[in-house]
This record gives C-alpha cells, structure tokens and sequence, in this order.
C-alpha cells in the first residue's frame, strides 16, 4: 500500500524545482546547444525553455545577459541567442 503513495513527490524535490537554480542539464544543454551552433558556423542558438519552470528561464536570461549575449526571447518557449 505504501507504494501507491510513492509516487508523490516530497516537499524538498518541489521546493528544490521551483527554485532559480539552473540544473547540471540544463546548463549543458546550454552549453552544447552554444557550442554547436557556433561549430556550425551558424549566427543564431536556438534554446528550448520547455523543461525550465519560469524562476530558472529568468536565471538562464540573467546568466546569458551577465555572459555578454545578445537574444530575442519568447519567455514562455525559447531563446534565440546571436553568436
């Protein structure tokens, strides 16, 4: 019967995720996403905000923003950073 109430999240992983910190995967995704673009040659990064939740898309602008980047932005689905 316990198990059945496993699957409820505990408070700390939800108070965690709501904070503003960026995730070690989402900060290489970032990353990557950079880089590779740049590899290519391209003049744009395209940066999908689906697995942010909103706290860590207003530190992913603050971070890229303090970083020099220049970018449109859809707060709401994606980055588009100029390289």
């Amino acid at each position: 019967m316990t198990n059945r109430y496993d699957k409820i999240p505990d408070y700390k992983v939800i108070k965690s995720a709501m904070q503003q910190e960026l995730t070690d995967k989402q900060i290489e995704y970032v990353e990557s996403t950079i880089k590779r673009a740049a590899l290519r040659n391209e003049h744009k990064a395209y940066i999908n905000l689906d697995s942010f939740n909103p706290n860590q898309k207003i530190k992913l602008v603050q971070v890229l923003s303090n970083k020099g980047y220049q970018f449109e932005k859809n707060p709401n689905w994606a980055i588009l950073i100029d390289l």
